[in-house]
């Protein structure tokens, strides 16, 4: 029979207890590596408690799934069936544990409790089982289990000490997560500060980006229009993270992901007892993007209903939570996209037209990529870099006939295609190369574009432009590819 080591006298046991805790808090703040804390904790755990195993979960704040960051001395069976098939919060025993903020002692017979569901889990033959939630913020964390797989005797005191190491276990999740927040923003404003994150050479990209500048400022309404997948909201957030509004939230909502119900409550928030299951208040985006940025992606799927509310936010900056009688009040800059004309829709009723004139106060025009040939190289050279990094690959060149079928390519799903294929290219390839096989490209028929310029001058232009991207702007050999005088072709070309 297992059981924990002896503690014979009081003032040993407390000295034991104190040098147990003091032992996991100094873990705990050596470093802001969750995992590798978590293990080094849960290894001192299972030692003073003298259990067989444990496993330590932490719940993915978006996702609620219950991620098993460290484990230690499970079969090879339950390991695979926990990482591959996670469990969410409300689910089997640990999901349980999280949902009802409440432990779990088994003293016997674990694995045949009924709040096991997972099969795997009812096989590992567990006789002493404790879960315990962990805690940080007012919150659950994650969950830390112990298991012995033979008779076990717990002691009272040890399992007073394990319930006093949750705290600084639940706070090294938190201070990890804050962290890694943190950084992320950090590096978003590295990314967007000065538009680093916009890979572009084509004249009339740089001179949105130019627009872009004067206007980051200014708290005016922005509407950016573009096809799908041309970086409309790459554009938002560098206006954003270019402001004075910096320091503040950037919240970005996609319209057309939710229905009207869910997108009035996540934009506006409720109140207790606002509609079923609505337990207690809710802030909405608006109030959690107070003093920054929201961005309102495809905004023409909104209702006509949510059109005169986010008027009236436009119009004075306060709206009601759903349920509420009291108004709200923010200052939130709103930057709005679509991919559609809406001028189309306010002829056919589908979007107000004052609600319309209130968004377009700035208007930004985003081309498709196709009609920006000269970013092409660019952009395949910085995903071959960022890709092969990720992958740990050498890739240093895309071969001439890889780059002819990317310049030729019509991209209708725009730089996020163009980036899909890059990275499946470097994903494929066997070589230091990437070539025109690599390539997800059809050259099938596809469907015209009759809304585009067909004029005979637009096309010779495209065509010097394409050209010119294909000589790396080298003018003298374009001219020679072309046969024109170099003159004649900087007389033509829009590309000084």
């Amino acid at each position: 029979m297992n059981g924990p080591p002896n503690m014979p006298d009081p003032l040993e046991r407390q000295n034991k207890k104190l040098s147990i805790l003091y032992e996991i808090a100094l873990t705990v703040g050596k470093s802001l590596d969750l995992k590798a804390i978590l293990n080094e904790v849960l290894e001192r755990v299972i030692a003073f408690m003298g259990v067989d195993a444990g496993v330590i979960y932490v719940i993915d704040e978006e996702t609620l799934e219950m991620i098993p960051m460290s484990f230690r001395n499970l079969s090879e069976a339950v390991v695979k069936d926990l990482c591959e098939r996670r469990v969410k919060v409300g689910e089997c025993m640990c999901g349980s544990i999280a949902q009802c903020d409440s432990e779990v002692i088994i003293l016997e017979k674990a694995s045949l409790d009924p709040r096991f569901t997972r099969g795997v889990l009812k096989k590992e033959n567990m006789d002493f089982y404790a879960g315990l939630p962990l805690r940080a913020r007012n919150k659950v964390v994650g969950v830390l289990c112990v298991i012995s797989h033979s008779p076990y005797v717990p002691d009272l005191e040890l399992l007073d000490i394990l319930r006093a190491a949750t705290v600084p276990i639940g706070l090294a999740i938190e201070n990890a997560r804050m962290f890694e927040h943190t950084k992320k923003e950090v590096d978003a404003r590295m990314q967007y500060s000065n538009f680093a994150g916009i890979i572009t050479g084509s004249s009339r990209m740089v001179s949105i980006l130019d627009l872009v500048r004067k206007i980051t400022d200014v708290p005016s309404s922005i509407l950016i229009y573009g096809e799908s997948g041309t970086g409309k909201e790459l554009i938002a957030r560098a206006i954003h993270f270019n402001s004075i509004r910096k320091d503040k939230p950037f919240i970005a909502v996609n319209c057309a992901a939710l229905n009207e119900n869910l997108l009035e409550s996540e934009l506006f928030g409720y109140v207790k007892g606002a509609f079923t299951g609505a337990a207690g208040d809710r802030m909405g985006l608006f109030e959690a993007a107070d003093t920054g940025t929201l961005f309102l992606d495809e905004v023409e799927a909104m209702s006509r209903n949510l059109q005169v509310k986010l008027l009236r936010v436009l119009q004075d900056g306060t709206f009601f939570r759903v349920g509420s009688t009291h108004p709200t009040t923010v200052n939130v800059r709103i930057i709005a996209a679509t991919n559609q004309h809406l001028e189309e829709t306010i002829r056919t009723k589908q979007f107000r037209e004052d609600l319309y004139y209130r968004l377009n106060v700035i208007r930004i025009d985003l081309p498709p990529l196709r009609e920006r040939p000269e970013d092409i190289p660019l952009l395949a050279r910085y995903f071959l870099a960022k890709f092969s990094k990720r992958m740990g690959k050498d890739l240093r060149r895309i071969s001439d006939e890889a780059m002819r079928r990317l310049l030729h390519y019509s991209w209708p799903g725009n730089i996020r295609e163009f980036e899909n294929a890059l990275e499946r290219a470097v994903v494929v390839t066997e070589t230091d190369e990437i070539s025109a096989e690599d390539l997800p490209l059809t050259t099938g028929s596809q469907e015209p574009d009759l809304k585009r310029d067909w004029t005979l001058e637009h096309v010779k232009q495209e065509h010097i432009e394409k050209v010119l991207a294909l000589v790396g702007g080298n003018k003298k050999k374009a001219a020679k590819l072309l046969g024109l005088d170099a003159t004649t072709l900087w007389r033509k070309s829009k590309v000084q």
